[in-house]
Formats: C-alpha cells, sequence, structure tokens
C-alpha cells in the first residue's frame, strides 16, 4: 500500500493512470475515503489523465495523531503529496470537505484546474449537529457499520466529532479576498435540493473567483450528487477542454 510522509503522519493514496499523464487529484468528503470517488475516477479514466485519490488527514487508512482538523492542514497535506510524488499544479476534483479542500489550494494557487462539487465556503451554523456521532448512530445504522470498516487509523465517532467542531467553530470560512484570490478555471457543480451547502454558496463561489462558471443538477441533494450522471458529465467535459486539459502545469 502507498503512503506519503506529511508533517506527523503518512497520507495513504492510490494512482492510476498513465506515469506521464497530466495529474488529477481527487479529494473526497467527510467520514469517505477515496474509494468513495469511484464514480469521478470512472468517467475521467478516458481522459488519459493520471489519477491520484488519497485517504484525506484521519480518514480510513491516514491517521491523525494530533486528533485536530483543518482545512489549512488537510491542504497542507494535499501539498505534501503532491511534493513527494513530484506533481506541480496539478488539477482537482473534489466533493464536499474535498471540494472546500480544492478552493483552499486554489486560493494557494497550487492548481491549474478546479471542479467543486457541493463544497462550503461558509462555516457550518449546525456542524457539530450534523456530524453528532449518536445522531449518525440513530438515523444510519447500516452506515455505522461501513464507517467501523473503513476507518482503520482513528475511530469514526472521534473523526465525526473533529470534523463537526472544525466546520462550525474553528474553520473562519473564505473571505472575498481569498475567493478572489483563485485564478484558475473553477467549475462548480451543485444540486438543487443541496440541504447542507445551500446552492447560494455555489453561486457565489463561481461569481467570486477569476475564471468560475456553475452548473446547476436538478432533483440532486448532497449526498446523491456524485452519483448523477449529469454531474459526472460536467465534470468529465470540464476537464477534457483544450485549454484545461492541455494547459501547463509550470
Amino acid at each position: 500500500m502507498p503512503y506519503a510522509p506529511v508533517a506527523g503522519t503518512r497520507v495513504y493514496y492510490e494512482e492510476t493512470g498513465p506515469s506521464d499523464g497530466r495529474p488529477l487529484l481527487l479529494l473526497h468528503a467527510s467520514l469517505q475515503t477515496a474509494e468513495s470517488m469511484a464514480p469521478l475516477h470512472k468517467v475521467l479514466t478516458p481522459l488519459g489523465v493520471r489519477l491520484v485519490a488519497p485517504d484525506q488527514r484521519g480518514h480510513g487508512r491516514t491517521g491523525n495523531p494530533g486528533r485536530t482538523l483543518s482545512i489549512a492542514q488537510l491542504a497542507d497535506d494535499a501539498e505534501a503529496l503532491m511534493a513527494y510524488l513530484g506533481v506541480r499544479r496539478p488539477l482537482l476534483a473534489g466533493f464536499s470537505l474535498g471540494a472546500t479542500v480544492g478552493v483552499e489550494l486554489a486560493r494557494r494557487g497550487r492548481l491549474s484546474g478546479l471542479a467543486v462539487l457541493a463544497g462550503r465556503i461558509h462555516t457550518a451554523p449546525r456542524g457539530r449537529k450534523a456530524f453528532d456521532p449518536a445522531d449518525i448512530r440513530r438515523r444510519s445504522p447500516l452506515w455505522v457499520q461501513q464507517l467501523e470498516a473503513k476507518h482503520v487509523e482513528i475511530p469514526w465517532d472521534e473523526l465525526a466529532v473533529e470534523l463537526g467542531t472544525m466546520f462550525e467553530v474553528t474553520w473562519p470560512g473564505f473571505s472575498p479576498a481569498d475567493l478572489a484570490a483563485v485564478a484558475c478555471p473553477t467549475l462548480v457543480v451543485q444540486g438543487d435540493r443541496d440541504l447542507m451547502v445551500p446552492v447560494e454558496q455555489g453561486k457565489e463561489l463561481a461569481g467570486s473567483v477569476q475564471q468560475g462558471q456553475f452548473h446547476l443538477v436538478p432533483s440532486a441533494g448532497h449526498p446523491d450528487l456524485l452519483y448523477r450522471q449529469e454531474a459526472l458529465d460536467a465534470v468529465r467535459e470540464f476537464f477534457a477542454a483544450p485549454h484545461i486539459l492541455s494547459r501547463s502545469s509550470k
């Protein structure tokens, strides 16, 4: 199993596609792992890109000894992974948490193209409630079994508490200046029935970055956006555009 050294731990990652293909990072959602990005992996593989999908800090097979999370640290981890693999300014597709980390990387000028699927740009007033382990156990006992199986480094319930605290308390969200600093081409894909990330946030993001476009998927909520063919097709077409796929990563 491949691991990359980062500050204080190691990041597990999976890599497929030609070694000389255009690098494209896939960053998963909260409480998920690299495997959850399989729908995007399937539609992007035909583009001949070099796909790199890590388990983000505290998730799956990647540890988090400090037991705290921040968007900045997750972006630092992604940068360390890129350096380890010899990758500069890759493309990135992120879902939910992964999309928010993608915005942070783009704000730093580390990406040459970004696809945001249901990415939050402001704090979550009810973040701790949404990630409360007791509520998750009550709502989704089958999902809990899956969480217990996939999160082998840190218990999923500890991770959930860390995520809720981050989104509601410790992460300040992105300022208008942060968003205006995103210079790479950016696609924002949002479902019109998303109860976790309001559509208005997606429109604000697309309208605030320097090269943004917005794609609304009808009748799509937050969890199912990654499995909607319209959303997947929009991401594939975005990255397949010659001015993005052949864009220099220097």
